[in-house]
């Protein structure tokens, strides 16, 4: 009885000690934190202003802009806000410090733009931003080779995107390509269909003018002692003048010109339009004061028919997010008769309520109207 015993009591203690050796095997495996399961980031795939299918994440948080340098204002325009953009080229904060971009989006100037000076892009800086994606100017084929080997999804934005300059369509290409980008489309269409609303009101009047009915235009590009450049055909200035009823009288030049004085006496526009690419103000013709050249001899500064196009978002030459409001300025320039339904003024102020959410004081509309010389630092 007593062997029977001692028999039942060892074999007890070993399943005591095979039980506690199990427990304690499942109290390690269960003391094991499980391992996070990492999640992959989704992607889709856009086409470029170069036809290429880029392949870019579909959530973006990161985006750098490089050498295209309006785009920085449009993709304000698109987004309406600049918290993910947190690189841009030095020369766009320079002109959004002398625009209302500062002012709207005053997040822009924290954006880094020590990763390129000029046309040379620091590919090992420019990875230090960790960017989703990066918009760059489609004709930079260095650049884009930079970009490929690094890894970094890179979209084109051609500059000319269209050959006839057609700025609102220019626009409107941008606009849907950032707008398909950040998955933004509803609000992209939106100011696609109003740029085209506004292009239509204006030829709807300007399509059945003689040319006799067209003053003689010029846009001047860069001025100063040394040279004279104006802005002929397929290019943006050409469409302005040819848009809003006047005569461009640079045609037979193809983009940018160098000409001399002996061309602008031949030429003697009526109306000259001077850029925000130039210090170069209108009060600088109209006084006659640039040395070596005298404008008092033109039409144009005769009838003091001498303007500097306005600043607001960015330059409004080139595209921009105020397109539709340099068809309304310029369209009032050019036929004051047919556009005297609406003041700017107030024009703009609405355009800035409605797509930036912005209230406008008096103050800043005539800042608009009204650029600085300093409104050209750093233009390219």
């Amino acid at each position: 009885m007593k062997r029977h015993f001692m028999k039942l009591t060892a074999l007890l203690l070993v399943l005591a000690f095979i039980m506690t050796g199990v427990l304690g095997c499942n109290k390690q495996v269960s003391d094991k934190k499980t391992p996070a399961v990492s999640q992959e980031k989704e992607y889709k795939t856009v086409v470029d202003q170069n036809g290429r299918t880029v392949k870019i994440p579909t959530k973006i948080e990161r985006v750098v802009v490089t050498s295209i340098l309006p785009l920085a204002a449009v993709y304000f325009l698109a987004n309406g806000s600049c918290s993910k953009l947190v690189g841009v080229h030095p020369a766009c904060k320079s002109a959004a410090e002398n625009s209302m971009l500062k002012i709207l989006a005053p997040e822009i100037m924290q954006a880094e733009s020590d990763f390129i000076k000029g046309e040379d892009l620091n590919i090992e800086e420019l990875m230090k931003l960790k960017p989703d994606v990066v918009f760059y100017r489609g004709n930079n084929e260095k650049e884009l080779k930079l970009l490929e080997a690094a890894g970094i999804p890179a979209i084109a934005v051609q500059p000319m995107a269209r050959p006839d300059g057609n700025t609102v369509e220019i626009l409107n290409s941008w606009v849907k390509l950032v707008g398909e980008v950040m998955k933004l489309e509803t609000r992209a269409d939106e100011i696609i269909n109003y740029g085209r609303e506004v292009e239509k009101s204006i030829t709807n009047k300007t399509a059945n003018l003689t040319e006799q009915e067209k003053p003689r235009a010029l846009i001047i590009y860069r001025l100063d002692e040394k040279k004279i450049e104006v802005a002929g055909s397929n290019f943006f200035g050409n469409y302005w003048l040819r848009t809003t009823g006047a005569q461009d009288v640079a045609e037979d030049i193809k983009m940018l010109g160098q000409v001399n004085m002996e061309q602008i006496y031949k030429w003697n526009p009526e109306i000259i339009y001077i850029t925000n690419f130039t210090p170069t103000l209108a009060e600088d013709l109209l006084k006659n004061t640039i040395k070596g050249q005298d404008w008092s001899k033109v039409a144009a500064v005769q009838k003091g028919q001498v303007y500097k196009i306005p600043l607001g978002i960015y330059r409004w030459f080139p595209p921009s997010g105020d397109t539709p409001l340099m068809l309304k300025w310029m369209a009032q320039k050019n036929q004051p008769k047919l556009f005297s339904e609406y003041s700017i003024e107030k024009e703009i102020k609405q355009y800035y309520t409605k797509f930036y959410n912005y209230n406008l004081s008096d103050q800043q509309v005539q800042m608009i109207l009204n650029p600085t010389r300093d409104s050209a630092k750093d233009a390219q």
